[in-house]
């Protein structure tokens, strides 16, 4: 599978799934806990450089790994410094695409379709309905 099935089959399973808690910890673990189910290899706290960690680097299993997609969150939403760390994240070798993991949903509308020729493609998290039942 090359990068851009791979990124559109992430976001596809992301956008598929509905988070019972909207904090970073538990969208990260659930989204980990989802792409493995799907039979994807996932690896948490990537190391990119001295000090820069992906959330998540994602893949086929071997033997056919022919690309890795990060995956970033934003849950709150984009900023310039977002957008410079997706740059950082871009140039590792070991980054094909990205998928940036937010509850904005006109996110995707303020971020670069790619990045040094990496696609950069935007997932949509929602909550499940039960839990947005359970807060009123």
């Amino acid at each position: 599978m090359y990068v851009e099935p791979l990124t559109q089959r992430v976001v596809d399973l992301i956008e598929g799934t509905a988070f019972p808690h909207l904090d970073s910890t538990s969208v990260l673990g659930m989204i980990a806990l989802v792409l493995t189910g799907a039979g994807l290899v996932t690896l948490r706290n990537f190391p990119l450089d001295v000090g820069e960690r992906l959330s998540l680097l994602v893949a086929e299993p071997f033997p056919r790994v022919e690309a890795s997609v990060g995956v970033v969150l934003a849950i709150d939403g984009v900023d310039a410094a977002l957008t410079q760390r997706l740059r950082r994240h871009a140039e590792h070798p070991a980054v094909d695409g990205l998928v940036v993991a937010t509850t904005a949903p006109d996110v995707g509308l303020l971020l670069p379709r790619q990045l040094d020729g990496v696609p950069v493609r935007t997932a949509i998290v929602l909550d499940s309905p039960a839990a947005a039942g359970s807060a009123s």
